[in-house]
């Protein structure tokens, strides 16, 4: 990650503490999750391109992994995957439940 990226998330968690209302507070942390998400749904899709072109120029599997520091079976989940680039596949239907967040003492 970035200093920069770093910078702006830390000043972002800063700026969503200081807050004073905790209706506002859970509103604006869903807004950034939800901004976050699709961010996130683009480093994706850069992973999973890059992946792809390794595989297409004639690395193995256990190759792709040992360079990129992913399990084989997730390489092979990534080049096999028949959705689109940053698509949300599975992964995004359901519950919107994030094993991100923390959970607070009330």
């Amino acid at each position: 990650m970035s200093p920069e990226l770093r910078d702006a998330l830390h000043t972002e968690v800063e700026r969503l503490g200081s807050m004073q209302d905790p209706i506002q507070i859970a509103r604006a942390v869903g807004d950034f999750y939800a901004a976050l998400d699709r961010e996130l749904d683009r480093f994706a899709t850069v992973r999973l391109k890059a992946v792809r072109q390794l595989r297409r120029a004639g690395w193995s599997y256990d190759r792709i992994a040992e360079a990129t520091g992913l399990s084989k079976g997730r390489v092979q989940q990534l080049v096999s995957d028949v959705r689109q680039p940053g698509g949300r596949g599975l992964a995004g239907q359901g519950p919107t439940a994030r094993p991100h967040e923390p959970l607070l003492p009330d």
